[in-house]
């Protein structure tokens, strides 16, 4: 079972790596769809902007360019559709993207592209992944775009509730209410805060127990991160009384620790049967190394050789003609060739005339042996009047001695 898990794998890789360069320009077209899409739909207060088309030249732009522009566009884009429905909120909501993107392009920006990952997959309960994927992967830096992420998700609940309160008169009394108001709302948000530092913690512990040196400490870092991501939103739920459904959390837990574990499984698989510990030194140090082995394994390669008549240079797998024109255009140019023979040896060639003595001798052919020299001496030697020929041989061989010379050479 683990050989075949292992031959899959490895199509699934080298496959990748040779389609690689157009694959991920559809990985991150997709992404950007459906991240445009999510934020039209949730916050979509001005039509316009929800177009397709504008959509569509959103995620090709997306595609061809790295993941901070994608989270760029997506800011701008949700900062139009707030624009649209409250100039004084988009004037936080602006002060807020600033400071976030700020951050992302300052310490985080290869992984920048989870910043819009995390509200994607909240609705689906499996952002739960995403931290324990950043800390298998990753390092303890990108709880930074995680955060952002979580920041992103709940900032979309709070432009809901605040979007619907409309100032009447434009005074500096009624203004700094409003701000009030939606500072409140920011700050009330204390689902989000355990959220930012449960995921922050998961991070943490699996980068930490991953770096480990004991056997399977990348299975046991996913596992002790879900555990932690359980734990932590359990504690969080009963401590402030939030409304995070039990169920839900363990059972995507699990879920996300086992789509991590696969994940992890296609970057590397290692053979803890063959560990090697190595000890050397320079000037400066002595090193203690444990040398853990990747598990490697050939593909079967099944190569069939077929040669094509009259091609003895013929390139690997090509198949036998089946084709009938190909036959009958085969026999035109070279008639006579019989294209789907068994490929016998060719006939040997006719021996030497001088030699048919000894072809015969050392031969299997049936019939008389001195039949069928004489025969083909017939063929070949005219005898005079006399029996005899120029040599002084007659058809048997013997001279006009009487004495038989055919042991002898002639010439």
């Amino acid at each position: 079972m683990l050989t075949k898990l292992l031959e899959i794998r490895n199509i699934v890789i080298d496959t990748y790596r040779k389609v690689r360069f157009f694959v991920n320009p559809v990985i991150k077209f997709i992404i950007a769809l459906l991240v445009f899409s999510n934020i039209n739909s949730a916050i979509g207060f001005n039509p316009d902007f929800a177009k397709t088309s504008i959509v569509l030249v959103l995620s090709l732009i997306s595609a061809v360019t790295p993941g901070g522009v994608m989270v760029f566009l997506a800011m701008v884009l949700a900062l139009l559709h707030v624009y649209f429905a409250s100039v004084f909120l988009s004037v936080i909501v602006l002060m807020i993207f600033i400071v976030l993107y700020a951050a992302l392009m300052r310490f985080s920006n290869g992984n920048a592209i989870v910043a819009v990952l995390v509200p994607l997959l909240a609705p689906l309960n499996l952002h739960f992944a995403v931290p324990m994927v950043l800390g298998c992967v990753a390092t303890p830096v990108s709880v930074l775009p995680c955060a952002c992420g979580v920041v992103f998700y709940y900032l979309i609940d709070i432009i809901k509730t605040v979007s619907g309160k409309v100032i009447e008169d434009i005074n500096l009394d009624e203004i700094i209410t409003y701000y009030k108001d939606i500072l409140d709302v920011i700050i009330g948000q204390k689902e989000m805060y355990i959220v930012i530092i449960v995921f922050a913690l998961v991070i943490i512990v699996v980068f930490l127990l991953r770096r480990l040196p004991f056997d399977y400490s990348f299975l046991i870092s996913v596992g002790v991160g879900a555990a932690v991501n359980i734990i932590g939103l359990l504690v969080g739920s009963l401590k402030f009384d939030l409304s995070i459904s039990v169920g839900s959390i363990i059972f995507m837990s699990i879920i996300c620790a086992v789509i991590t574990m696969a994940s992890d499984f296609m970057k590397r698989v290692l053979d803890y049967t063959a560990i090697e510990h190595v000890q050397f030194e320079d000037d400066d140090f002595y090193y203690y190394v444990k040398a853990v082995p990747k598990i490697k394994i050939s593909m079967t390669n099944h190569n069939i050789r077929v040669l094509s008549p009259g091609d003895d240079d013929v390139s690997e797998g090509e198949a036998y003609p089946d084709d009938e024109d190909y036959v009958s255009a085969y026999s035109e140019q070279a008639p006579g060739y019989d294209l789907y023979s068994d490929y016998d040896d060719e006939p040997e060639p006719e021996p030497e005339k001088e030699n048919l003595a000894m072809q015969y001798a050392m031969s299997d052919v049936e019939g008389d042996y001195e039949a069928d020299y004489e025969e083909d001496m017939t063929d070949e030697t005219d005898f005079d009047e006399t029996g005899y020929d120029e040599a002084g041989y007659d058809d048997s061989g013997y001279t006009e001695t009487g004495y038989d010379d055919s042991d002898y050479d002639r010439n």
